[in-house]
């Protein structure tokens, strides 16, 4: 589930115009649960299976064509814990992240969040991936393709709730690491070419939030992030910026409402030795969610159903992705 949808639904009381501070006034411990089933089209040639689900097909027939799509199912499992000393205004939390609804990327996180006082808080954390497989070869036509896992992992650093405001900045680095990267040999690249197409290395994002409660039962979430996929090949490389607008209605009394959109681009550093041009990428997305409070008298819990789209639009049409979802669960908040 996105942060900013479970910071809102679970601690909506505590969003104001001028304050938005994560570490609860009281000692405890505090956290959410989420269970529930979704079903996901997924259109892509880059990425194999997610979370032990296969997303794409082995084989493919062409290097020119957009990727065919895939219908899969799958258990949806979120969950964070934190415990807060009030006194010294310190958290320890952990808990799993989406990270990008069009990626379907989860990430695993370990920290702790401090309170410096009317500056707002600083927060540090470790974070790993769940895990994921992609292709050896991605480009290996009529032969079915060999999967190899993908490790990813890194921190996250954050300023929240700057000088008592709803400003934050968040920034996060996560290197990536292949079992297997033998992109190109099928097609008997030379060692510089095979190269330029080396997944490996780092991600790395800087972005600035604003939470702003516009009026009472609305709250408006504005982002901006600049994006840095410092890869190694240069033809995989890729930077550019996203931006974000996440709405939420929290003023019914037994139901909430989030609305998240999404636009970006990003441009490759060099020539990609297959196609003879950069890759330039396009991203958008929109995702919907509905939760009906306290579901057959259950305190404290909550019904969520959400839809999202999203997709990716390359210059090159081997790199295009889409992806459509419906999910439904139960989040528990304490």
């Amino acid at each position: 589930m996105n942060r900013i949808v479970l910071a809102i639904l679970g601690s909506a009381a505590a969003v104001s115009a001028n304050a938005y501070d994560r570490i609860p006034q009281e000692s405890g411990f505090s956290g959410f649960a989420f269970i529930g089933a979704g079903s996901t089209e997924r259109e892509t040639n880059m990425i194999a299976t997610v979370g032990g689900t296969e997303v794409a097909d082995e084989r493919i027939d062409s290097l020119t064509q957009s990727p065919d799509s895939e219908r899969y199912g799958k258990l949806l499992l979120d969950f964070g814990l934190s415990y807060t000393f009030a006194d010294s205004r310190t958290q320890i939390f952990g808990g799993t992240e989406l990270e990008d609804f069009l990626t379907q990327d989860s990430t695993f996180g370990l920290g702790v969040r401090q309170g410096i006082g009317d500056a707002g808080n600083l927060r540090a954390s470790f974070i790993a991936s769940t895990p994921m497989e992609t292709w050896e070869d991605p480009y290996l036509v009529g032969a079915d393709r060999e999967e190899t896992d993908v490790k990813s992992g890194g921190m996250r650093l954050g300023w929240e709730h700057i000088f008592g405001s709803g400003l934050e900045l968040t920034y996060t680095k996560r290197s990536v690491e292949l079992d297997d990267e033998l992109s190109g040999t099928a097609l008997g690249l030379t060692a510089a070419q095979r190269d330029l197409l080396d997944r490996e290395g780092d991600l790395k994002e800087l972005k600035v939030s604003y939470f702003w409660q516009a009026a009472p039962g609305h709250v408006l979430t504005p982002s901006f992030s600049q994006i840095d996929h410092d890869l190694d090949g240069d033809a995989m490389a890729m930077d550019g910026y996203q931006a974000e607008l996440n709405y939420a209605y929290t003023g019914m009394q037994d139901w909430e409402f989030v609305v998240n959109l999404l636009a970006g681009k990003l441009e490759s550093d060099d020539d990609n030795p297959i196609y003879g041009k950069s890759q330039d990428l396009d991203r958008m997305g929109l995702s919907f969610a509905a939760t009906y409070k306290e579901p057959f008298g259950l305190q404290d819990w909550r019904a969520r159903a959400a839809i999202s789209y999203g997709e990716e639009d390359s210059n090159i049409d081997f790199y295009d992705t889409k992806i459509t979802s419906l999910n439904l669960g139960m989040l528990y908040t304490f």
